[in-house]
């Protein structure tokens, strides 16, 4: 008779007896995992709230202070001579300019020659001048052509710029242009040629800008003018002598109320999450998966609190409600009207502002809110940051809980085959010596 091996059965016993204490020994691990799959639903509707309130935090950044909160917007009545843009905190008010020049650049243009890439332009060292900077030489190769030369002064990078260009005025259409990087009066340029036959004429002169600011002349070297007035870029495109333009700066009422817009809404989606965690299910009987989490009322009363503070400063407007923006008491979330948003922003933009900016005497709501939402969200004492690290360890400690049972039951499941296959033999032997002394007391009887 052969040995049989674990788990092996002579039909003494029903195979199912082994499988069914195997699947006993199983219940802690499928009970662990059915733990952790709790913890990694509540943490994945955690992660859901943590969003939310990065959300809400990024609405805040477009409010909290002056340079966030001011949205002002650049007007021209002739764009197409010069406009704007915004670039920083400024004032309101309307200039007039008068543009009578612009900016240019420095042009060399060299006499022509019938090709660009086969006649010979002579060689030597050719030299040029730069105002403010120091000289540029090029070497100019025997044999070069009109190519060769513009190859190697751009590969000087040496702030001017070559290149062929074709007039197509015969006999000689070919000619080099040499053009300074820079603009303005620092823009001139003196060409040696020295023994090349390349001589050069100034095609354009370098100047600088030229402008009538409220009938005070401003220049500039380039067609920008960065730094007239704090906050705002001209951009000058053409030059128009005797036609006075006007600018003007003004708030951007529409970008404001989008900003505030955006803050309301994000502060709901907050509410209405919190809010649905608390609603039982007619179906279930049960409420949300954080309902039972004092993270989420903690949290939704910090914001409440920064929400529900008394009156700011001593402007025309001193609460959101002033505004048109009020707490619904139903859903704990904001209710805005925007048509009275305008209004109020219309009427006088600097107290609304107030409402919302981190002052020198006092907080906003958007400053206020955004201090506590960094509270909520730091590193190491933030409420998220803690609740997050807690389901992160419970969910490591059921993976470790898991791997360690798994790793038992493998050892359990040896040693139960082994067991019952020697409780076989034992009993196939048992078995087999009470049919030989059946058969041995039969043959006496006889």
């Amino acid at each position: 008779m052969g040995v049989r091996g674990p788990g092996a059965t002579s039909g003494l016993f029903d195979p199912k007896i082994v499988d069914g204490l195997i699947e006993v020994e199983k219940i802690p691990i499928e009970n662990a995992k059915k733990r952790k799959e709790k913890i990694q639903t509540e943490k994945d509707e955690f992660t859901k709230l943590v969003d939310l309130v990065s959300g809400l935090d990024t609405s805040l950044n477009k409010l909290k202070t002056k340079t966030d909160f001011y949205k002002m917007k650049v007007e021209s009545s002739h764009p197409d001579i010069i406009d704007g843009v915004i670039e920083g905190y400024t004032l309101v008010g309307n200039n007039e300019f008068e543009v009578r020049g612009l900016a240019k650049s420095e042009k060399e243009l060299a006499y022509g020659f019938p090709d660009k890439d086969k006649t010979p332009v002579g060689f030597g060292y050719m030299v040029i001048e730069r105002e403010g900077e120091d000289d540029l030489e090029v070497t100019i190769e025997p044999g070069a052509n009109l190519n060769d030369v513009a190859n190697a002064i751009n590969d000087k990078d040496g702030g001017v710029k070559a290149m062929v260009v074709n007039t197509k005025y015969q006999p000689d259409p070919y000619r080099l242009l040499v053009v300074s990087e820079k603009s303005g009066k620092e823009s001139k340029i003196m060409i040696d040629a020295d023994t090349t036959f390349l001589e050069f004429k100034e095609q354009v002169t370098g100047r600088n800008l030229d402008v009538l600011f409220e009938d005070v002349p401003v220049t500039d070297e380039d067609n920008n003018l960065e730094e007239l007035i704090d906050g705002v870029v001209f951009n000058v495109k053409r030059s128009e002598p005797g036609t006075r333009v006007q600018v003007s700066v003004s708030y951007d009422i529409d970008k404001t109320t989008e900003a505030i817009g955006e803050f309301v809404s994000k502060y709901n989606e907050i509410a209405k999450f919190i809010n649905d965690q608390f609603q039982v299910d007619a179906k279930t009987g049960r409420a949300g998966i954080l309902a039972a989490d004092g993270t989420i009322k903690t949290l939704m009363r910090t914001l409440q609190s920064s929400i529900g503070s008394s009156s700011i400063g001593d402007g025309k407007f001193r609460s959101l409600a002033d505004i048109g923006i009020t707490t619904n008491p139903k859903t704990g979330g904001l209710d805005i009207a925007d048509a009275k948003v305008r209004q109020a922003l219309a009427e006088d933009y600097d107290s609304v502002a107030n409402l919302f900016v981190r002052n020198k005497d006092s907080l906003g709501v958007a400053a206020r809110l955004s201090d506590k939402v960094k509270g909520l969200r730091d590193s190491q004492n933030g409420v998220l940051k803690s609740r997050t690290r807690a389901l992160d360890n419970i969910i490591k400690g059921q993976d470790e809980q898991i791997v360690r049972k798994e790793a038992q039951l493998g050892r359990k499941e040896e040693t139960i085959k082994r067991r019952f296959s020697s409780l076989e033999s034992q009993l196939t032997g048992l078995k087999a010596q009470g049919d030989f002394l059946k058969q041995r007391f039969a043959a006496d009887e006889k």
